[in-house]
């Protein structure tokens, strides 16, 4: 059967507002918003839009030509082809789960493998059709599978970038903002500090000061999840900065930075760039470069940044 990816993929090349979101003038643009105390995700959202506009496009041509291929048990036929074929591509692998309801995490969540996924459609042909026919809408069999596959294809897509999407931009933030500040890596200043003897917790950053190395946490979370930020402030110690979005308005985590003598520095609505300045001035024993404050100012110090670091290696973040 043609399962039309090509057609797809370029119109995903095409037509969405990042097509590549790790590419460096992807990153330039992300690390602006985020310094200027924006919403990055705006950037981002409108790209997963794309995608998921497209994706639903995609899906009711395959089940259309699945149809005229294979009349009324074209679910089972598309598995059933799907499964003999030894080089599927990404979109495909894809689709075989979203026919049964299934993203990749969910299937390894339920311990479903690709061998038991016949099975897995047979019973849930079964237990649809005994559903519809409860409510007498049998006749919607396959306007609801093709929303239920919708549904798979949506968590699948607004899931599958976002954490590997918001650690990269962490990197790129921490980077972004102590260049600025005229601070050299791996002289003034080292990312991504594994576990040892002394630290039992990997780190984002490490920054050199006049009495040590004082440590860096970012984490671009939503207001729902104030419990990631309390355990960074738990890491980073006495002077380290944690650097969030944002928390909702009954948050404890102000208390708790208090207590253990750590920086916050809230980037949604605020000034992060001038809030680490002040507080790395009277640390470090470098001159440190004032940052700029105005929009025009801090979109050309972004853009005359080396392309280092936004260009960065993704094949291990996780």
């Amino acid at each position: 059967m043609d399962y039309k990816i090509n057609q797809y993929t370029n119109w995903l090349n095409q037509n969405i507002s990042l097509t590549n979101a790790f590419s460096e003038d992807s990153m330039r643009a992300m690390a602006f918003h985020v310094l200027m105390g924006r919403n990055y995700r705006l950037i981002t959202e409108k790209n997963t839009k794309s995608k998921l506009a497209l994706t639903y496009i995609w899906l009711s041509d395959v089940v259309e030509t699945a149809k005229k291929e294979y009349g009324d048990d074209w679910k089972s036929m598309i598995v059933q082809d799907l499964m003999n074929s030894r080089h599927r591509t990404d979109e495909q692998k894809d689709l075989l789960l979203w026919l049964v309801g299934l993203t990749q995490k969910t299937s390894v969540n339920l311990g479903i493998s690709k061998r038991d996924l016949p099975d897995v459609m047979e019973d849930l042909q079964l237990y649809m059709k005994d559903l519809l026919l409860k409510i007498d809408r049998f006749e919607d069999m396959d306007k609801a599978w093709l929303l239920m596959m919708a549904g798979s294809a949506t968590l699948n897509i607004r899931g599958s970038d976002k954490s590997k999407v918001g650690k990269v931009l962490e990197g790129v933030i921490i980077r972004s903002m102590l260049s600025i500040l005229g601070l050299k890596e791996n002289i003034d200043y080292w990312m991504n500090i594994d576990r040892d003897e002394l630290v039992e917790r990997e780190t984002d950053c490490e920054i050199r000061t006049k009495r040590g190395r004082i440590r860096v946490e970012v984490g671009l979370i939503s207001s729902g999840n104030q419990e990631v930020i309390e355990d960074k402030i738990n890491r980073v110690g006495r002077q380290g900065v944690v650097l969030f979005d944002k928390v909702g308005a009954n948050t404890r985590i102000y208390s708790t930075a208090d207590s253990h003598s750590v920086k916050l520095i809230q980037i949604r609505g605020n000034q992060p760039l001038v809030e680490m300045y002040r507080h790395l001035l009277p640390l470090v024993d470098i001159s440190l470069t004032e940052p700029p404050e105005l929009e025009d100012a801090i979109k050309r110090t972004i853009d005359d940044l080396p392309s280092d670091i936004f260009s960065l290696d993704t094949n291990n973040i996780l």
